[in-house]
């Protein structure tokens, strides 16, 4: 008996303990019906209908105004074009069902889900989510006139369609466009908030780019085709979706900050340059040593532009780090050139002669150093028919010419000009006008007005660049 009544008494003491906490837990789900409920029960499934939107007298579509402060921007990413923020949104409308004498009436999610609320969606989005520890920060108050505000926080990845002709000097003008989903023009429209509709945290700060300024338009989307077999445009599919819809867009203006790329691309590439340059202070005939300064300053500015190259995407137009490559590669490629071409005249074994000591002559007589020789053979070949006529008429007269080996001449443009005469020719050559120059002093000569002509035109092609870029 005594096992009876205790059980009876256990029993009694659980029943009363669980339906206890489950008036409590559903007087807890409903406390915003409850709140609103105890001002005529506006929210009330019988008299309430939210998934009907809120309609005016006049019968005009229902007005929508946005309003959002941004508290973060960044990783602006270039190679997939894109860029993350994370913003708070706020809705205000007016649904007149909702009226109430009471004060404001605040709820989070389970308010939210209750209500009619407007379904905005990102246009330019590649991810979102609404942002919460738990769950999400929602937000919602009802102003006594029927007024809702609806408010939450909202980490989003967006794409940014980025011109990346002047990288990288760019400057960035990346969009973040909101558009109504379910309803057109006729039924919503969008509308920025006259005061403050785009607010951005004093403390923001970027690590590449630096938010110059942000400004907001309004705009309408059509969404039509046109028919094949009429001129005028007809509605997509004659749907719900087709026609007009009401858009918000905010552009954010970027600029790039270029400090890092000064230091670690344009600076570094500047150096090379100059080092290959060295070369032309080496002998002409150190091979090693100018073909190995070259081909290392070579190597390691391409690897130095493929670094930089690697974070952008492949674009089909020229980019401003592509013609600075393009730039130093050639000059580069240049100093490795002259140092083939002077070695080329050094290892010559003939003098030049030249009219006068410059540029242009010194250049033509070295770039045709077997005119005189080629002339020489033409006057030899033009002398043959007659040297065999005399041959042949010695060898009639019967007449022996014998040959030693003490009359062979060694020099293979023959003369019958005495070594004295040949000084004496040379002295008055050049008192009117003719230099002999050997290629050794015609390589160095090369070597010297290289020194000062490459930095000039590595000059002249920077000044020609940055202007391009700043302008």
């Amino acid at each position: 008996m005594r096992c009876v009544l205790k059980f009876l008494i256990i029993f009694n003491i659980f029943h009363l303990f669980y339906a206890r906490t489950f008036q409590t837990s559903e007087w807890l789900l409903s406390r915003p019906r409850r709140a609103l409920g105890e001002t005529g029960s506006i929210l009330d499934l019988t008299k309430y209908d939210k998934w009907v939107r809120p309609t005016t007298d006049d019968g005009k579509p229902t007005d929508v105004f946005v309003r959002i402060y941004v508290y973060f921007l960044g990783a602006i990413e270039a190679q997939n074009l894109q860029y993350t923020a994370h913003i708070l949104v706020r809705y205000r409308w007016l649904d007149k069902r909702l009226k109430h004498s009471t004060t404001v009436i605040e709820g989070e999610e389970t308010l939210r889900n209750q209500l009619w609320t407007p379904h905005l969606y990102l246009v330019n989005e590649n991810e979102s989510k609404i942002m919460g520890t738990g769950k999400e920060d929602v937000l919602i108050s009802i102003q006594p006139d029927g007024t809702v505000v609806y408010s939450f926080r909202l980490k989003m990845t967006l794409l940014c369609l980025m011109d990346l002709q002047k990288f990288p000097f760019d400057e960035q003008s990346c969009p973040l466009v909101f558009e109504s989903w379910s309803y057109n023009t006729s039924q919503l429209t969008l509308n920025w908030e006259q005061d403050s509709p785009v607010s951005v945290n004093q403390e923001l700060q970027l690590t590449e780019y630096t938010l110059v300024k942000s400004w907001t338009n309004k705009s309408t989307n059509v969404y039509s085709i046109k028919n094949n077999d009429q001129e005028h445009i007809v509605s997509l599919y004659s749907s719900k979706f087709s026609g007009n819809y009401s858009s918000l867009i905010v552009q954010f203006y970027l600029k790039r900050e270029i400090g890092h790329y000064i230091m670690d691309y344009y600076v570094p590439s500047i150096l090379l340059v100059v080092v290959s340059w060295v070369s032309f202070w080496l002998d002409p005939n150190a091979v090693p040593g100018r073909t190995t300064l070259g081909t290392s300053t070579m190597l390691t500015f391409i690897t130095l532009s493929r670094n930089i190259g690697s974070s952008l995407p492949k674009v089909s137009y020229i980019k401003a780090t592509e013609y600075w490559f393009l730039l130093c590669t050639g000059f580069i490629f240049g100093s490795l050139v002259e140092f083939a071409f002077v070695n080329s005249i050094w290892r010559r074994k003939q003098t030049v002669e030249v009219k006068k000591k410059n540029s242009k002559y010194i250049l033509k007589s070295t770039l045709t150093p077997q005119q005189k020789r080629k002339e020489y053979i033409r006057s030899e070949e033009r002398s043959l028919p007659t040297s065999i006529e005399s041959l042949a008429s010695n060898q009639t007269r019967g007449s022996v010419q014998t040959l030693s080996l003490s009359s062979i001449s060694k020099d293979p443009l023959p003369s019958n000009i005495t070594n004295d005469e040949q000084n004496t020719k040379r002295k008055s050559s050049k008192t009117g006008g003719v230099f002999t120059m050997t290629p050794q002093e015609v390589a160095q000569w090369i070597d010297r007005r290289s020194r000062l002509y490459f930095p000039l035109a590595f000059l002249f092609f920077n000044c020609v660049y940055w202007v391009f870029v700043w302008i």
